[in-house]
């Protein structure tokens, strides 16, 4: 057997004896280490669970009081807006004329949904601008897309009034 052989040899012997170490030695170290770094992580997640959760009351009541300062209560956004508007319907000289089903839209790229609500309202001017500007600046439900006036008579008794389309848009 010449030098290149016993070389060629020697270093198939020292790659078979490494593959024999790693599968029967190796491995199984590797494995159980992966397992321990696992188990810690899950422990150190377990420990810190009581002051997570009391970070979490914490933010809890922040976001209430946030709520509460914006005029939001509830679960029903819709219900929401019917009752600040029968509120400010009974403070001004308004009346609710129509609120139409709410307008979801989804988009496909960034999974946002969009609800739009209509509603109309009846009544002088100077009312009518006094709910659209508490819409905007007192409760935070959305973004006033659209006002609309319109000026009508009903033929029957004579009378002309105003009517009010507001579009509000929500993103979330």
């Amino acid at each position: 057997m010449t030098q290149k052989n016993k070389n060629i040899v020697l270093i198939i012997g020292l790659l078979l004896v490494l593959f024999i170490a790693y599968r029967y030695g190796f491995a199984k170290t590797f494995a159980i280490h992966k397992e321990v770094t696992k188990l810690e992580n899950q422990k150190k997640i377990y420990e810190s669970a009581p002051t997570q959760l009391v970070a979490l009351a914490n933010k809890e009541k922040q976001l209430d009081e946030i709520l509460k300062n914006n005029n939001v209560e509830g679960n029903s956004l819709q219900n929401n807006i019917l009752k600040v508007l029968n509120t400010l319907s009974s403070d001004s000289n308004f009346k609710i004329i129509n609120f139409e089903k709410p307008h979801k839209y989804i988009d496909e790229d960034s999974q946002k949904t969009t609800t739009t609500y209509n509603f109309t309202l009846q009544g002088d001017y100077k009312s009518l601008i006094h709910v659209v500007y508490a819409l905007e600046q007192n409760y935070s439900f959305g973004n006033i897309l659209s006002v609309n006036f319109e000026k009508k008579k009903n033929f029957r008794t004579g009378n002309r009034f105003l009517q009010c389309k507001i579009l509000l848009q929500r993103m979330h």
